[in-house]
């Protein structure tokens, strides 16, 4: 049986999220960008067929789970560029300056996971020894 996009989306929403719903048709954008981010990187053909969100073959676990990370990681970039702008509150009576807080952990989360991103990417690459 061929992996659909459904497979993906599940494995994706198993990452922690807020509450926010995010829409369908964005995270079908953010799997768009995962595959051809992932073809780009490891020089392969994942099949992907965006008008009926499936792939051409069963992928691996591995794939899988790079993918929804990578998807993953647009949700933060996202998140990121979202909390970014976001200003302080500042008042004849009150000062709110805690997105500051907000901002830092963020950004440090979207680096973290680009990271791990990139780690799985590398350890997916064959290697050549002549």
């Amino acid at each position: 049986m061929n992996t659909t996009f459904t497979v993906i989306q599940t494995r994706f929403h198993s990452m922690p999220m807020t509450k926010y719903v995010i829409s369908e048709s964005l995270e079908k954008e953010w799997l768009k960008t995962a595959v051809a981010d992932f073809e780009l990187e490891l020089s392969c053909e994942l099949g992907y067929d965006e008008e009926n969100c499936v792939f051409s073959s069963q992928l691996d676990g591995t794939v899988i789970r790079t993918l929804a990370l990578m998807m993953y990681t647009s949700y933060l970039q996202r998140e990121n560029s979202r909390v970014m702008a976001l200003n302080g509150i500042y008042g004849k009576d009150i000062t709110i300056t805690g997105a500051d807080g907000t901002k830092k952990y963020t950004k440090q989360e979207l680096d973290s996971e680009l990271a791990r991103v990139q780690e799985l990417l590398h350890k997916q690459k064959q290697n050549c020894f002549g």
